[in-house]
């Protein structure tokens, strides 16, 4: 019903613009957008450098294929392969002697070298492919080859580690040649003792060896 008095009506008439600014508002605020935090594993977070590897005590060797990890630096990170004389080439440092120490030592021995280049330089090295120091499985196998000798094995474990022997295999007549000072010894090898437990066939094998199951 429409009131005749005016101070009445205008009294309503700004009742109704309170609540409709105030109306306005509510929605507007509901509609802002939300806060763009951005979680620190996303692909904007900063940079982190790559966990050592787990050969990272391992002495290093000619053919030793290793990664070279310069943090923030993609022209110095590089994936390479240690030559026969023991050294391998770097941008900005030329040819640097690496055999004989491990990753972790190489990795302090570059960060001093870069130091003249790069401000704070933070390096990894990270061994990508085990060659100089392998042991080789022939013969009765199921997969011969080299392997990596990364850490202590037996003859056993080995034989395990090349998917075990083939039906055919003689088992008493197991050779591993071993090389001391330039001459070739061979070592017996009986498997069906060594299965049970005989001491005398717990060899370690050593780099180089070879095992050979006829």
């Amino acid at each position: 019903m429409r009131t005749s008095n005016p101070i009445l009506r205008f009294a309503t008439l700004g009742l109704a613009i309170s609540w409709a600014i105030n109306g306005y508002g509510q929605n507007v605020a509901a509609v802002q957008p939300s806060s763009t935090h951005v979680p620190a594993n996303t692909a904007s977070s900063p940079d982190t450098l790559p966990e050592p590897s787990a050969t990272s005590q391992l002495v290093l060797g000619p053919a030793d294929i290793i990664r070279i990890n310069v943090w923030k630096n993609a022209d110095l990170t590089q994936t390479v392969t240690i030559g026969p004389d023991g050294f391998i080439s770097l941008p900005l440092l030329g040819d640097v002697h690496v055999a004989g120490m491990t990753a972790n030592q190489l990795a302090q021995e570059l960060k001093a070298k870069l130091a003249a280049y790069v401000v704070s330089a933070q390096v990894t090295v990270s061994v990508v492919d085990i060659r100089s120091r392998q042991v080789f499985m022939t013969g009765q196998v199921g997969r011969p080859g080299g392997y990596p000798l990364i850490a202590p094995i037996s003859v056993l474990q080995l034989i395990a580690q090349a998917g075990g022997l083939n039906t055919f295999a003689n088992r008493k007549e197991i050779v591993i040649l071993r090389n001391v000072g330039g001459n070739v010894q061979r070592l017996k090898f009986n498997y069906n003792s060594a299965v049970h437990g005989d001491p005398k066939q717990n060899i370690s094998l050593q780099p180089g060896d070879t095992v050979i199951v006829p």
